[in-house]
């Protein structure tokens, strides 16, 4: 069985994403419950160690997610995020992500989320700007982040599998 390259399911999936927020599609709250597929532990080898994602669900409005780099028995927590619903929208924040003027997290809305995946982005933000989620499966996840960072455009992909 020849097995696909990555990028050609992540270009295919950012392609229709993209198509659906374009076509005006707009994410209703009561779609939250297709982030479920967030909980869990979920890690990638690098060479630089394991990398590491654990979501859990806090309340019905909003999930944690913690990131940490695992070399041997040591492991560093990196970031926090939080996914939540806010007034009419549902939010993705990363705890080192901050505004420049308030110190606080900034907020990426959700422009899309359906049950493959989600687009939350902030064009007014520091790098990234847009952060895509994708389930392949139960077993394996991609977070993707892009954007422009001074004058260099930046993209992380992190192919994760489920523990």
């Amino acid at each position: 069985m020849e097995k696909k390259p990555w990028f050609r399911n992540s270009l295919l999936l950012i392609c229709c994403l993209c198509a659906c927020h374009i076509a005006g599609a707009q994410v209703q709250l009561t779609d939250f419950h297709y982030l479920d597929r967030m909980e869990g532990y979920w890690t990638m080898k690098t060479r630089l160690g394991v990398y590491a994602e654990k979501w859990k669900r806090v309340d019905d409005n909003t999930w944690k997610g913690r990131t940490m780099r695992i070399q041997g028995s040591d492991s560093t927590k990196l970031d926090d995020m939080f996914l939540f619903r806010d007034g009419d929208a549902i939010y993705f924040t990363i705890a080192a992500v901050k505004d420049k003027q308030t110190g606080e997290p900034v907020r990426f809305r959700l422009r899309v989320l359906k049950a493959i995946g989600f687009v939350a982005e902030n064009l007014q933000s520091p790098y990234p700007q847009k952060i895509i989620y994708r389930w392949k499966d139960e077993e394996h996840m991609d977070a993707h982040f892009e954007g422009k960072e001074e004058k260099t455009t930046r993209e992380i992909i992190l192919q994760y599998t489920k523990r």
